[in-house]
């Protein structure tokens, strides 16, 4: 049987992925994803739907990694003019463990970052309770020491939530289709992400209040453009690692 050239590669090499630089095109991105699920756009929002829901109902989402990585498995698939089934979906537990510590990683990270959110919290109200005692009132205290603080407070946990998501912004993507560890997919992505860093703020960003706009619709044109958003996240992917396709050692000439 010939082999699929586009199927994930066997990673013997991977050091061997390179990360290329993206242009942010969000709306290009939106489109390109319409155009590579839209012959099969109600089998994949079954899939995103099925998926998401099943790692969402999960105690600490502990199969939300096998089901994002069955998802992106769908999108390879479509991306080599295959047809996509739930099937594919479920081959997401074939890389259990691996993007099982990442969503591991993903929970640590987003508990630190809420913990230092709470603490920023209290400790903005410990002062501002301390300065109400000291006789102060709050109409007394500037107004620009309580907006500056606070757009300084949030600036912080800002940028302190997007430098905690580096690791897992392709590290999915990369399980699905190179088949690497957690920490190899999360050193890649990560290394991906600093490279790109600007670019895809602004893509990412776009992209979410593209999904904001469509829940202020009465959600179902939210839950409509689901599919597309995820895909248009595959987009973003494959434009950062093209697509490698596995070397063919040549036959020898039969004697």
């Amino acid at each position: 049987m010939e082999s699929n050239p586009y199927e994930a590669a066997n990673t013997i090499n991977r050091k061997e992925i390179q990360h290329g630089t993206l242009d942010a095109k969000p709306i290009q991105f939106m489109l390109d994803s319409y155009r590579l699920i839209k012959d099969q756009y109600f089998m994949l929002w079954a899939i995103v739907f099925v998926g998401l829901l099943i790692g969402s109902l999960t105690p600490f989402g502990l199969l939300l990694g096998p089901m994002l990585v069955g998802i992106f498995l769908c999108f390879l698939e479509r991306e080599a003019g295959n047809k996509v089934s739930f099937d594919h979906l479920f081959r997401g537990f074939d890389h259990f463990i691996s993007s099982l510590l990442v969503t591991l990683s993903m929970f640590v990270c987003n508990m630190v970052i809420s913990l230092a959110s709470l603490s920023v919290i209290v400790i903005a109200g410990v002062a501002l309770i301390v300065m109400m005692n000291a006789g102060n009132r709050i109409q007394d205290i500037p107004q620009f020491l309580l907006i500056g603080g606070f757009a300084i407070a949030y600036t912080v946990m800002l940028l302190a939530s997007l430098f905690a998501s580096l690791p897992f912004a392709f590290a999915f993507q990369l399980i699905a289709e190179h088949n690497l560890s957690a920490g190899e997919a999360m050193t890649a992505s990560t290394r991906a992400v600093l490279h790109n860093l600007w670019p895809l703020a602004i893509t990412f960003i776009s992209i979410s209040f593209y999904g904001l706009i469509a829940m202020m619709m009465c959600y179902l044109p939210a839950l409509l453009l689901a599919p597309i958003q995820v895909g248009a996240g595959f987009i973003v992917y494959r434009e950062i690692f093209p697509r490698q396709l596995q070397a063919v050692t040549p036959r020898p000439n039969a004697s």
